[in-house]
């Protein structure tokens, strides 16, 4: 038995907010590949390459059962380079090509006799819809993953009445569906022909839609080292489940959990295999995150040199990425300077009372000892206001600090876990 994936092999190069480069051989085709060939399904990867891609990587990918047999070889093609950013947890991830020039592949493969399923990304924002037919025509399933550009969208459209399992985000969701909201895309798509229909939200788990039944899906909870790939890697233990087991509830959590550990580290071929996702999938904590409403934060912290402005900043960016209001009295009302008067001074005070008095949750950076944060921590604990402390140096906190918040938290990362849950 074997899965067919049909996508991109490319070369991310991954740069941190330190402007340091990580290149990592990936793309979306071959992050599904060694994620549905770790769960025990022998791949035929069909994609395009050139000279970068080394022999040894070949060889190496051809021991954990990914085939490139089939796949197509041109010796004056350079594979597709994306700058990432935002790959870290909880941050806006952007991929951008460092050219938009590509060379005209006539690449239409066929699907072998072993081939018991396709999974379908685009290669050139696009894929043959002669693959979709030889499917269709083996009564084989499709699983198709749509990239949120025109070309692709308009040509996903086209082959829905084929596909079993449409893997989308809810971007992907709402431009298929031509959509404004997550709700109506369901109920458009579901009359669009796929059988099973997956929207993968991130962080916030996914969405099954099997008919009538809608069933959520939480993820993970997972030490994030680089997301990039994470949903490509989810659809291809998906898939690879699926075609063994034919229960689409199960296959949703074992790609959530493959996902998981993919993205617990850079090197990709260290993802969990099927053996671990049956021990994984029962001990791993999963993330709930309540979704009535964006929390507003008041994020009490001193402001009075260029580091702690830095490092205020940065704080509030990480927590404006994860999707929380922040209200930042220094972004807000303003700096108090040497020259600020009694009563500039006094209208400040109360702008950042009132502020306060409208947050749902008070996030108070304890690195500095800086006696105006204590009092914001004093008053938001007598108003009832949860307050949590982010604290990343060692030193000893004060009594009243200690317990005056509910929990403190020594990094962003789990800080945010912490808020999700409220």
């Amino acid at each position: 038995m074997s899965l067919a994936i049909y996508g991109e092999i490319g070369i991310d190069l991954l740069l941190d907010r330190h402007t340091t480069i990580t290149p990592r051989v990936g793309g979306a085709g071959l992050y599904a590949a060694i994620a549905a060939a770790k769960q025990g399904v022998r791949i035929d990867f069909l994609t395009v390459y050139g000279p970068e891609i080394e022999k040894y990587s070949l060889n190496f990918w051809e021991t954990m059962g990914i085939s490139t047999q089939q796949s197509l070889y041109l010796e004056n093609y350079s594979v597709p380079r994306y700058i990432v950013t935002g790959y870290k947890a909880f941050e806006r991830k952007n991929s951008t090509p460092i050219t938009n020039v590509k060379i005209g592949i006539n690449y239409c493969p066929s699907l072998n006799d072993e081939c018991k399923g396709l999974l379908l990304f685009p290669l050139d924002h696009s894929f043959p819809d002669s693959l979709c037919m030889q499917a269709f025509k083996k009564e084989v399933p499709i699983f198709l993953d749509p990239k949120p550009n025109e070309k692709s969208i308009i040509q996903a459209r086209e082959n829905l009445k084929y596909v079993t399992v449409l893997l989308v985000n809810e971007e992907e969701a709402l431009l298929l569906s031509e959509s404004t909201n997550i709700k109506e895309a369901i109920k458009t798509l579901k009359k669009m022909g796929p059988k099973y229909i997956v929207i993968k939200r991130g962080y916030k788990g996914c969405i099954l839609v099997d008919g009538e039944k809608i069933v959520e899906f939480p993820a993970y909870k997972s030490n994030v080292v680089c997301s990039l790939g994470s949903g490509d890697a989810f659809g291809g233990a998906l898939a690879a489940t699926f075609l063994e087991t034919g229960d689409i509830e199960y296959s949703v959590q074992v790609g959530n959990c493959v996902a998981a550990n993919f993205i617990e580290n850079v090197a990709i071929e260290t993802v969990i295999d099927k053996a671990g996702v049956e021990k994984d999938i029962h001990y791993r904590e999963k993330f709930v995150v309540n979704e009535d409403s964006p929390k507003k934060i008041y994020l009490a912290g001193p402001f009075f040199s260029t580091q702690e402005i830095q490092w205020v900043k940065h704080v509030c960016d990480r927590l404006e990425d994860a999707g929380f209001i922040v209200l930042s009295p220094s972004r807000e009302n303003g700096f108090i300077f040497n020259d600020t008067s009694y009563e500039q001074r006094k209208n400040i005070f109360q702008s950042d009372i009132d502020l306060l008095k409208s947050s749902d949750i008070v996030v108070a950076l304890l690195d500095h000892d800086d006696p105006g944060t204590c009092f914001e921590i004093g008053y938001a604990f007598e108003k009832g206001l949860p307050v949590y402390g982010f604290k990343t140096s060692r030193t000893d906190l004060n009594n009243m600090i200690k317990f005056g918040c509910i929990r403190i938290t020594e990094n962003i990362e789990e800080l945010i876990w912490v808020l999700y849950g409220q």
